[in-house]
């Protein structure tokens, strides 16, 4: 048996930012296991950017993005009409950061302090607001010149950032879109037509508005976990990365957890950890390896015949995750990105443009502008984020890339519906049971309806007059409430968010302690990924996750370092 000080087990996002910042330390030894595959960023489908469109293709499968995803299966949701939903999640070090939008979010100020309310001291937003501009190295700061060309109700976009809200030298690259499409601001000018407010900085005093997004790119190209946290530590002596591994089980010695047992080429394992194990694989398979390993609910746990070492309610329930719904329409030009005999030798030149200058159609995300607004004058701050997709190309269909046209998105930020996730089986060989619950609530439906309706207000306005062709979804014959609502039970996906499954708190359902993230009622067991947040916060998950894994640091360098000073 190999023994480390720390174990972390998970090679994600948040596996990445604390094994990063433990072996700073250089008498600390850490190993990190990962089930998925290294050096990802090596590969022009994750370093160009708009290669993430096919990584749920199976059509497009020979080009190697599909190896690099979980392609889970939701539980049948009764609020989407009993249907199934594909959750999918990033199996590679550096996790979903290798296969997301790379859209940087930190949610709303109220989302932290609705944490820090909820029994959670020291998660307010003043909290972490250090964290975010730790982790951050806000290219604007550095470049003032990344936005020269960007105007955002005419006023150059660099003049209205306060950049007291961000951080320069960090690990995670913010950046402008290095080539947005041209037709982005004609979209600004028809939200602002609609009466919605213009935003250059989501991540500022105020998240409200339309605007670019910022996104974690360097130089054009995706800059996941692994390029930002694993790679600068991946040198470091004390540092061991095992990959292709499979977490099979956590080691208890009573109430003491000690280390992991894992499977690696068919292989069976066990690695040590004199100090922690660190728990950081995601929202899914957290819950999953704590309830293979007897932490759970008991009534689940002798359902499939688990010995129960530590009766814990809470793991795996309070799944949150956003849910989605879209439009689509056909352009009268090609300024789109699509497949057209019109643009062959437009598309050829973006090619040549990704390989001489890391510019053009390849850098793209397909999604440079979007917002959050409210659905209406009963609700207090953004509920809706909106995104403005440069194609009508969706994950799951190569062929829609053919012709011009534009998807416009509608994500509920902050669902009613809560769901959870339990075991099929006592097996990690078996993937988790998934039941997301989306729709549940009829909240959430209304306030979805109410975000088709503004982004057809959007799409009608004047701006677009010259580029507006027909609407392919919903279609002109969707209008009532009750066609909007069936329109959205068959289209819509989930944002690749989910959240709260292991989350922090002192109530009875709480799984984690918020002033140390160790497991309640156990020794040397900690969680350190998506699942500890109370509740998923008001946009993407990338920027939250990092923060959150940043602070676990400091918490579990702090503790190491209680540990030395009791044993002197």
């Amino acid at each position: 048996m190999t023994e480390f000080d720390y174990v972390i087990v998970g090679g994600g996002v948040a596996g990445c930012v604390v094994a990063n910042r433990l072996t700073e330390d250089p008498s600390v030894r850490v190993a990190m296991l990962e089930f998925g595959t290294d050096n990802n960023h090596k590969k022009q489908i994750v370093r160009a950017p708009l290669g993430m469109v096919t990584f749920m293709m199976p059509n497009l499968a020979f080009l190697g993005g599909t190896k690099m995803m979980y392609l889970y299966e939701a539980e049948p949701s009764r609020g989407l009409g009993n249907q199934k939903m594909m959750l999918p999640r990033g199996k590679a070090l550096g996790g979903s950061s290798m296969v997301n939008g790379m859209i940087y979010i930190r949610g709303q100020k109220q989302d932290y302090d609705d944490w820090r309310d909820m029994g959670n001291p020291g998660w307010g937003y003043d909290d972490m607001l250090p964290y975010f501009r730790k982790s951050e190295n806000f290219v604007l700061a550095s470049e003032p010149d990344a936005t020269k060309n960007f105007n955002l109700g005419g006023k150059p976009v660099r003049d209205q950032i306060d950049m007291r809200y961000h951080g320069t030298g960090g690990p995670v690259s913010v950046a402008p879109p290095r080539s947005p499409n041209p037709l982005c601001p004609t979209y600004f000018e028809a939200a602002k037509q609609a009466g919605y407010k213009l935003n250059a900085d989501f991540n500022g005093e105020d998240q409200e508005g339309i605007g670019y997004h910022w996104l974690t790119q360097k130089g054009g190209e995706r800059w996941g976990a692994e390029s930002s946290y694993a790679n600068p530590a991946r040198e470091r002596p004390n540092l061991t990365i095992i990959t292709e591994a499979r977490a099979l089980e956590i080691l208890m010695e009573g109430k003491r957890a000690t280390g992991v047992k894992y499977d690696r080429a068919g292989e069976i394992s066990e690695i040590k950890a004199g100090k922690e194990v660190i728990l950081a694989t995601g929202a899914f398979i957290s819950p999953q390896l704590l309830q293979l390993s007897g932490i759970g609910d008991p009534k689940e746990l002798k359902r499939h015949g688990i010995e129960v070492r530590h009766a814990l309610p809470g793991v795996g329930q309070n799944l949150q995750d956003h849910i989605d719904t879209w439009t689509k329409q056909r352009t009268t030009s090609n300024l789109t990105y699509g497949i057209s005999w019109a643009t062959m030798h437009s598309n050829a030149m973006h090619i040549l443009k990704w390989f001489t200058s890391r510019r053009g159609m390849f850098t793209s995300n397909t999604g440079e502008a979007g917002g959050f607004v409210k659905s209406g004058p009963d609700v207090d701050r953004p509920d809706l984020q909106l995104f403005f997709c440069s194609t009508m190309a969706s994950a799951q269909a190569a062929d829609s890339f053919w012709g011009h046209g534009w998807a416009m998105h509608a994500c509920l930020l902050r669902p009613r519906s809560v769901g959870h996730v339990g075991l099929k089986s006592a097996s990690a060989y078996e993937a988790p049971l998934i039941a997301p619950n989306f729709l549940g609530d009829p909240y959430d439906m209304e306030i979805l309806i109410r975000g088709v309706k503004i982004m057809r207000e959007i799409t009608n306005q004047p701006a677009f007059d010259a580029h507006r062709g027909e609407e392919v979804a919903p279609g002109p014959s969707v209008q009532t409430d009750d066609d909007i609502a069936a329109y959205i039970r068959s289209h819509s996906m989930t944002m690749y968010h989910p959240t709260s499954t292991c989350k922090m708190g002192t109530d009875d359902m709480a799984v984690v302690a918020p002033d140390s993230l160790l497991v309640h009622g156990l020794e040397n067991l900690a969680i350190v990924d998506a699942s500890v947040m109370p509740a998923v916060i008001s946009g993407n998950t990338f920027a939250p996750t990092v923060a959150v894994a940043e602070k676990a640091a400091d918490l579990i360098k702090a503790r190491g370092k209680a540990r030395t000073a009791r044993a002197a």
